[in-house]
């Protein structure tokens, strides 16, 4: 049997809710990057879905993140994170007038979608494994008590269980 490259991570139920959004970014990160070798009509309509995704999923996790996670993170990685995120944000600011361009940039649109994927593995390989490690268990059950409100408090578009 192949083993995989990275193994099976083993995520803590307090930052579960975040993997579970990833997978969305990881989606949308992958059909920026298919597109960006597409004709313009193709382009604009990835577009057009990752700022839906953006405004319905990602901005929010964005903001979630920041509020529950920050504290805890070593500055390193808190720094990081906000840099990811500004570049991230500023991209999705670009998106709006990419998406009515007659030609959006192909090389714009491979970038974005390496970037959100950079990110969001960032997160789940090293970020989080950090947080897990750091936290003690009563810190975890504070910010899964945190997370579950978040995920009572809104309508994800994915639900994995």
């Amino acid at each position: 049997m192949d083993k995989f490259k990275h193994p099976a991570i083993q995520r803590q139920e307090s930052l579960a809710p975040f993997s579970r959004d990833h997978y969305g970014g990881l989606v949308q990160a992958q059909q920026l990057i298919k597109a960006s070798t597409s004709d313009a009509d193709t382009r604009r309509s990835v577009i057009t879905q990752f700022l839906d995704a953006w405004h319905n999923e990602i901005a929010e996790h964005f903001h979630d993140e920041e509020q529950l996670l920050l504290d805890w993170m070593q500055p390193d990685d808190k720094q990081k994170l906000l840099d990811d995120h500004l570049q991230l944000r500023t991209a999705a600011h670009e998106a709006v007038a990419m998406k009515d361009q007659t030609e959006p940039d192909s090389n714009w649109m491979l970038e974005l979608g390496q970037r959100l994927k950079t990110h969001i593995r960032w997160e789940e390989r090293e970020l989080f494994a950090h947080l897990q490690e750091q936290l003690s268990p009563d810190q975890l059950n504070q910010l899964q008590r945190q997370t579950e409100k978040i995920e009572q408090s809104r309508d994800r578009q994915i639900k994995r269980d």
